[in-house]
C-alpha cells in the first residue's frame, strides 16, 4: 500500500505541534527512530494511540546501534500553589474520580483520610478508594448524594471527563469551588464552569503535592448515608428487585473476581449499585449503546483463570453467542446471569415513559437451556432468591456456567428517563 498510515492517522494522537502519530518506516534506523518517540509521546497526558508501519523486510533486517529506553516526566513548570491554597482554606472537600485515576487508588483513598472526602466515583472509576471509609455507594444520580456534593465547599475532579452521563448532561448542583487534575481538562471546561484546571500526571500531582497539606476535620458521616440511601432504594417500587440483584451479586462473587457488564437494566443496577470493592474489578461501556459488549469481553477477563461474572440482557448476549463455544474450548471460569425480560427492556421503558407505543422491543428468544447445553455451557435458572447461593454454587464449577433470570426489573434513576425525577421520591 502506498500510504496505509493515513489509515491509522484519524485514530492517532495528535502532537502539540500538531502531527498524528501514525508514520510508515523504510529503513530499520527510521522505524526504531519512531518507536521511541512514539513511546515517549503516547504516555504523555492526554495518552493516546499511535500508528507504526513496518514492512516485512525491514520488520526482519539487522538493526545496529542504541536503543534507548523512553521516559516519561511531570512538567516541572507546573505550580500547584494555588490548587494548595483552595483546598487548605476549603473545609468541606469532595472528590469526583473518574477512571484516569485507576492508577491512583490507594493514594485516592489516602487523600480521602486526609482530607475526610467523600468519594463520589464515575462508571469507569468504580472502586477506586473503595478502602477508604469516606467511600460512597450509592451514584450521585441519587438524592443522597446529589445533595452531599451540593453541601461542599469545593469539588475536586480527578482522572473524569465530567461527563453527560454520570452528571446528568451537567445538571447536577455543584459546590461554589471546582477544581480539576486530569490529563485534558479542557474537555470539563466546555460544560462547567472551573476554578482551577489542572493538565498534568495525576499520581506526580498526588505525591509530590497534595499530602502535605494538613488533614481535615469530618464533616459528614458518610456510612450512615450509604446505609441509609441504599434501604430507601430497596424499599422503593423501582428499587426493591434491583437492589436484591445488587446485594446477591455483593454477597456472592469475590471481591478478587471480576465483573463485565452489558448494556441491559441488570446490567445498569449492577454498573450503578454494586459495591466497587476495588478498582478494575468492573468494565461497564455506560453511554455508548454497546450492546454485545459483555460476552466476548468476559474472555480477556477470564483468560488468566480468574472467576468472571458476566452480566447481560436477552438482546445483548445474541450479539455474539459464537463466543460460548470460546469459552468452553478454552475451559475459562465465566458465569453469565442472564435476564431474560422478552427483548430490549430499557427502549420498552422508554417508550412507555414518553407515552408511545410499543415497537420493536420484543425478541423471540431460544430455549435458553438447550441453546447453553449445545455449546457445553452448565445451565440452571434462578431467581432473585436463590441468586447469591447460585453465583456462589458457580465457582466451584469448572465449565462455563449460564443462570437464567426472568424476574422483573425497572430501571435505576442512572438511567436518563428518570434523571428528572423528583429527588423526594
Amino acid at each position: 500500500m502506498g500510504d496505509q498510515a493515513s489509515l491509522f492517522a484519524p485514530l492517532a494522537k495528535v502532537t502539540v505541534s500538531g502531527f498524528p502519530l501514525a508514520k510508515s518506516a523504510t529503513t530499520a534506523s527510521e522505524a526504531i527512530g519512531f518507536l521511541e518517540e512514539l513511546i515517549a509521546e503516547i504516555m504523555k497526558a492526554p495518552t493516546g494511540a499511535g500508528y507504526l508501519g513496518i514492512p516485512a523486510d525491514i520488520l526482519s533486517a539487522h538493526f545496529e546501534g542504541k536503543l534507548d529506553t523512553p521516559t516519561v516526566s511531570s512538567d516541572p513548570h507546573i505550580k500547584f500553589d494555588d490548587l494548595s491554597e483552595l483546598i487548605r482554606t476549603s473545609e468541606r472537600v469532595i472528590f469526583w474520580v473518574g477512571g484516569g485515576a485507576t492508577g491512583v487508588d490507594l493514594e485516592i483513598a489516602r487523600l480521602s483520610e486526609l482530607f475526610k472526602a467523600p468519594i463520589i466515583t464515575t462508571f469507569a472509576g468504580r472502586g477506586i478508594g473503595a478502602s477508604s471509609r469516606f467511600s460512597l455507594e450509592i451514584p450521585v444520580h441519587e438524592p443522597e448524594t446529589g445533595e452531599l456534593l451540593a453541601s461542599a465547599e469545593l469539588l475536586l475532579i480527578m482522572g473524569s471527563q465530567f461527563d453527560g452521563m454520570n452528571t446528568k448532561n451537567w445538571s447536577i448542583k455543584l459546590p461554589p469551588k471546582v477544581a480539576v487534575i486530569d490529563a485534558a481538562p479542557e474537555l470539563i471546561q466546555r460544560n462547567t464552569k472551573i476554578d482551577i484546571a489542572i493538565k498534568a500526571n495525576l499520581k506526580s500531582v498526588l505525591l509530590e503535592t497534595l499530602f502535605s497539606l494538613e488533614e481535615k476535620d469530618e464533616w459528614v458521616d458518610v456510612a450512615s448515608i450509604n446505609k441509609k440511601a441504599r434501604a430507601r432504594i430497596a424499599s422503593t417500587p423501582e428499587g426493591i428487585a434491583g437492589m436484591a440483584l445488587v446485594d446477591a451479586i455483593d454477597r456472592s462473587w469475590p471481591d478478587e473476581g471480576r465483573i463485565v457488564l452489558d448494556m441491559c437494566i441488570a446490567g445498569y443496577w449492577s454498573g450503578g449499585y454494586a459495591r466497587g470493592k476495588r478498582a478494575r474489578r468492573m468494565a461497564y461501556p455506560v453511554g455508548w449503546g454497546t450492546l454485545g459488549f459483555a460476552l466476548p469481553s468476559s474472555i480477556g477477563a477470564a483468560i488468566d483463570g480468574t472467576a468472571t461474572l458476566v452480566v447481560a440482557g436477552d438482546g445483548g448476549i445474541a450479539f455474539a453467542l459464537s463466543e460460548l463455544a470460546t469459552l468452553v474450548q478454552e475451559s475459562l471460569p465465566v458465569t453469565i446471569l442472564l435476564h431474560d425480560d422478552g427483548g430490549y427492556g430499557m427502549l420498552r421503558y422508554d417508550q412507555k415513559v414518553m407515552n408511545a407505543p410499543e415497537r420493536g422491543v420484543d425478541l423471540v428468544n431460544p430455549n435458553w437451556r438447550l441453546l447453553a447445553e449445545s455449546f457445553g455451557v452448565s445451565f440452571k435458572d434462578t431467581n432473585l432468591d436463590s441468586l447469591s447461593n447460585d453465583l456462589g454454587e458457580s465457582l466451584n464449577i469448572k465449565v462455563p456456567r449460564l443462570l437464567l433470570l426472568r424476574d422483573r426489573l425497572l430501571p435505576p434513576r442512572t438511567t436518563s428517563p428518570r434523571w428528572r425525577e423528583s429527588q423526594a421520591n
